[in-house]
């Protein structure tokens, strides 16, 4: 079977079929480190993690990198109000609990985990690109992105120039300088005492989406297979990154496959720190065990917002003892013996999408045969094979969870 993907780039499900044949490229935006990390995002590196399992599972090499964004307007806020506290103590002090909170739900440590601040001369070198290829002008110590310049541009989100002018841009600054309104900042000026670094505009620090574009290029090469991230991102972020990289490397599509997390809500409101309704992972897992946790995680499409009520947990709890129950039945597959029917229905519902939740339910009719004692031969194998490849380590899943701390 071949597996099939969304992608926001076409609004289509397609063949997957990767730059290089029989490898796999995946490049997720991580976070900006600066406050603690919630649900949410437990919610989309749980997703992709499972993703990227299965990739492995069909076969593919797959190679993936997940990025921090530590300089931005967040991260120089923060270290203002606690008295010009240094950015890398802060980046370093929540990334340590957000990599905790990971580790204890089994994802898969990266094979780069790239800081933006590392990247100072790629970021510097495709600023330089994209002046000398006339997609990027400097007006004073600012460097710009012409988006005109770029006819796909709006691609990705299917709007015309008019209707994106129209949407909420967090990279919308100093429209006293540009020349159109939705350029945007590759390099900007900074204040007085703000970071900066040497650049041939002149001292600055990089904007928001230049970052992911150079971080990608220098751990995947020009082009990707997929890019992940909340589908918040999709506009102005994954639309400029989309433009840099096309215009500052060449090949085009610069990545194959563009798939978007949905939001993760409570009661039905977008968590958000501004109003403290946050749900924690780390404080959830105080109480349920992680691959539950998980569980609930991947019991929701990858595209969909997911909404979280009290007591979605416990509503769980029969069936997270049911699989991990079955997964530690006796299940010997005899060598050489063909896929049994639960393998070839598991690998048909990820091939159509991701369709992890109706995934979690055929394994979940299979764990009731198999502790009932009428499971065909086979089936409980195939079981404990599928929830491991799902991440769980009740299963045997390798990751950080049954201590294997390899990317």
């Amino acid at each position: 079977m071949t597996l099939r993907l969304y992608s926001a780039l076409g609004r289509e499900i397609r063949d997957f079929r990767p730059v290089t044949p029989g490898r796999a490229s995946m490049y997720v935006c991580g976070v900006t480190p600066y406050d603690v990390t919630h649900l949410g995002h437990a919610f989309s590196y749980v997703q992709f993690d499972t993703l990227r399992r299965y990739l492995v599972y069909k076969g593919f090499n797959t190679r993936y990198v997940q990025n921090v964004t530590d300089i931005d307007d967040d991260m120089i806020m923060v270290s203002k109000r606690q008295g010009g506290r240094p950015i890398a103590e802060i980046r370093d002090e929540n990334d340590a609990i957000f990599r905790a909170d990971l580790d204890r739900l089994n994802v898969l440590r990266p094979h780069a985990y790239p800081y933006a601040t590392d990247h100072i001369p790629e970021i510097i070198e495709a600023t330089a690109k994209l002046i000398e290829n006339g997609n990027a002008y400097v007006v004073g110590g600012d460097v710009f992105f012409e988006a005109a310049t770029f006819d796909r541009y709006g691609a990705l989100n299917g709007l015309s120039f008019d209707a994106l002018g129209k949407l909420e841009n967090p990279e919308s600054k100093r429209a006293e300088k540009k020349r159109g309104h939705l350029d945007f900042l590759l390099w900007q000026e900074v204040d007085p005492g703000d970071p900066s670094w040497d650049s041939p505009w002149g001292p600055g620090r990089p904007g928001w989406s230049i970052e992911c574009t150079a971080m990608s290029v220098k751990h995947l090469g020009a082009q990707i297979d997929i890019h992940g991230g909340g589908s918040d991102l999709i506009y102005p972020h994954h639309e400029n990154e989309i433009a840099q990289a096309e215009c500052a490397y060449g090949p085009a599509p610069f990545c194959g496959h563009w798939l978007h997390n949905g939001m993760l809500q409570l009661d039905s409101v977008k968590m958000s720190k501004s109003l403290g309704n946050l749900v924690l992972a780390r404080v959830l897992m105080q109480t349920y065990e992680p691959d539950h946790l998980r569980l609930y995680l991947l019991n929701t499409h990858l595209r969909k917002d997911a909404n979280y009520h009290s007591g979605d947990m416990d509503a769980l709890t029969a069936r997270y003892e049911r699989l991990k129950a079955a997964a530690n039945a006796q299940a010997v597959q005899p060598a050489g013996a063909p896929a049994s029917p639960l393998q070839r229905a598991f690998e048909a519902e990820m091939d159509n999408d991701f369709q992890a939740p109706a995934a979690l339910d055929l394994l979940d009719q299979a764990a009731s045969r198999v502790l009932a004692g009428t499971a065909p031969d086979g089936e409980a194998a195939a079981l404990r094979e599928a929830l491991a490849t799902m991440g769980f380590a009740f299963a045997g899943g390798r990751g950080p969870a049954t201590g294997d701390l390899n990317p």
